[in-house]
């Protein structure tokens, strides 16, 4: 929708300054041609090193790795959602393009099956949102309201600027089809997570303004990480705050920090060499980190098991890196099964209007 041809050197742009600090001013201005110069550069090493490694086959292999990683990220996506997590009811997906949300919007099973819930405002550069599928025999579609502004304005309040762009959070209201409310949200953090701490608490303070009971359910990439620190967002630190805001986990009472749900690492063939690792260094220099979770609030629901899966055959396989050519992501995927622990809140919708 809205396509236009481009030229591929039209899709770069500026460098900024103030984002990245180590950049002076003169070569932020001047970081189109300079970015130009950099990937040709870099592109001719990298093939002259392929053809005196892999001479006639490297190509090959690059080839079936876009047409799995890339071309068809979006076909097994939706295969993987609909063969084994097709009868869920609540569906939170993050970093998802707009061309992923008009997919799945147009796939029979998907469409016929979930309500496909996206931001109003979606980042048109990144291209990275956060969706929610709500499932139609489970969900009342018209008493859907989004609420992410009000999450914005909380985190407004924070008085620190927190990195958190359109389409990184989104959240709603909405009643099931016995009548109970929810808060439903799907967030993406930074890749530091120093984020995820404040967009949790504005959530929960979200929740709060809201007139009558809401039970939240929270899905989230957090990106917490095993071994944090003053840049990146400890995940001890982590459980820690929401658990003093009266929530829990769908990993019970004391998550573990060494239950991964990321494990990839970077190779030599890509730019940021500094991220690079050899075979030998992936668990040291990789990311294999506890970073995914689903939260709700301790009174309303109580979790009967959580799966991972890195696979798409509702399997993980530990000590594997991932995505791989049948497994897209760079997360695993979590399944939860939660009870209502209270259900003395039925009502009809028509007081929402």
């Amino acid at each position: 929708v809205g396509a236009e041809d481009r030229k591929v050197a039209q899709l770069l742009t500026k460098i900024n300054h103030f984002k990245y600090p180590a950049l002076s001013q003169e070569e932020s201005r001047i970081s189109l041609p300079l970015q130009t110069i950099a990937i040709a550069i870099f592109d001719s090493i990298l093939v002259h090193m392929m053809q005196q490694v892999s001479p006639g086959k490297w190509h090959e292999l690059r080839t079936t790795m876009c047409r799995s990683l890339n071309k068809n990220k979006t076909p097994r996506t939706l295969e993987i959602l609909r063969k084994e997590y097709g009868q869920k009811d609540i569906i939170f997906i993050q970093e998802a393009s707009s061309a992923f949300v008009l997919a799945a919007s147009r796939d029979d099973y998907i469409s016929a099956e979930y309500h496909v819930v996206s931001p109003a405002q979606m980042d048109p550069k990144r291209d990275q949102n956060s969706l929610i599928l709500l499932r139609r025999r489970s969900f009342r579609f018209h008493s859907m309201r989004e609420i992410t502004e009000i999450v914005k304005e909380e985190l407004s309040k924070n008085g620190k600027k927190v990195p958190v762009s359109d389409g990184d959070i989104f959240a709603i209201r909405a009643y099931d089809n016995l009548g109970r409310k929810y808060v439903l949200a799907s967030f993406h953090g930074d890749t530091n997570g120093l984020a995820t701490i404040p967009v949790v608490a504005a959530v929960d303070k979200s929740v709060m303004r809201l007139e009558g009971r809401h039970r939240l359910i929270f899905g989230l990439d957090a990106n917490t990480y095993e071994r944090g620190g003053r840049k990146r967002q400890d995940m001890n630190e982590f459980v820690q705050l929401y658990s003093s805001l009266g929530l829990r986990s769908c990993w019970g009472g004391r998550p573990k920090a060494s239950n991964y749900t990321t494990y990839n690492a970077r190779t030599y063939l890509q730019p940021q060499l500094n991220k690079a690792s050899k075979k030998s260094e992936f668990v040291e220099k990789g990311d294999r980190n506890p970073k995914d979770f689903i939260l709700f609030y301790k009174g309303d629901f109580q979790e009967f098991g959580t799966t991972k899966d890195n696979t798409g055959d509702k399997k993980y396989i530990e000590d594997m890196v991932f995505p791989t050519l049948s497994f897209p992501s760079d997360h695993a995927i979590l399944s939860s099964s939660l009870a209502i622990l209270r259900d003395d809140d039925r009502q009809d919708d028509e007081d929402d209007e």
